[in-house]
């Protein structure tokens, strides 16, 4: 950042001695309670001292930091409307092209099983009429097999390649939505925490809940400091 804010060497002894302090003191008596007492107002002093100083300079940064941003927006919310435009589109594209290539390989497979099941059975009943010594109609059903297999593989669709996108690749991710919520399993529910902890908040003692244990947490709050 321009214009660093730095603190003076009184600050910068007492943030010593507050670290010092924090980590060694234990509470186990009055005067150790009131040791670490004035220690935590001298913090919320310090603190104090220290938003006065750095809030002002990170107001102006914030709003410097507003402004640009509003700025940089002008240039880029054009391309960000462009993108949210053409990325629909061009996923449409794809998702189309490729439902269609996977029919056509589907076809392409069904026609390979169709032409290895004549060809097979062709074979073998050109065989048993060779081996009874009628060549004649053993040429008829080859001639009539290789008919068949061109019939198949003229109505067999082409397999189109996939279309060509330089720097963009299909990603597919699983979503979901809720049909009947009561037919979730229990496994898949979350309890509302929020507004367990706030039940909790309003009703204190009285607090109930199956399954639900409330307990308090108690807290000091520092006042304002001795500086």
């Amino acid at each position: 950042m321009d214009n660093d804010i730095t603190i003076g060497e009184n600050e910068q002894k007492a943030l010593t001695v507050i670290r010092a302090g924090s980590t060694s003191i234990e509470v186990r008596d009055q005067t150790s309670l009131t040791a670490a007492n004035g220690l935590l107002l001298d913090v919320k002093a310090l603190r104090r001292r220290f938003d006065d100083e750095f809030d002002p300079a990170i107001a102006r940064w914030h709003a410097g930091h507003k402004a640009a941003v509003a700025q940089k927006k002008k240039f880029t919310d054009p391309l960000d409307e462009a993108e949210r435009i053409l990325k629909p589109r061009i996923t449409a594209y794809l998702v189309e092209q490729d439902n269609i290539r996977l029919e056509a390989e589907r076809s392409a497979e069904r026609a390979r099983l169709q032409v290895e099941k004549a060809a097979e059975e062709a074979t073998d009943a050109a065989t048993s009429l060779i081996n009874e010594g009628k060549s004649a109609e053993a040429d008829a059903v080859i001639d009539e097999a290789y008919a068949k297999i061109r019939d198949i593989n003229a109505d067999t669709p082409f397999v189109p390649e996939k279309p060509s996108a330089p720097g963009v690749s299909m990603r597919e991710t699983w979503d979901y939505e809720v049909v009947d919520v009561a037919l979730i399993p229990r496994t898949f529910l979350v309890p509302d925490l929020t507004m367990i902890r706030r039940y909790g908040q309003n009703m204190k003692h009285q607090a109930n809940i199956p399954g639900i244990r409330f307990f308090t947490v108690k807290s000091i709050a520092a006042r304002n400091g001795r500086y």
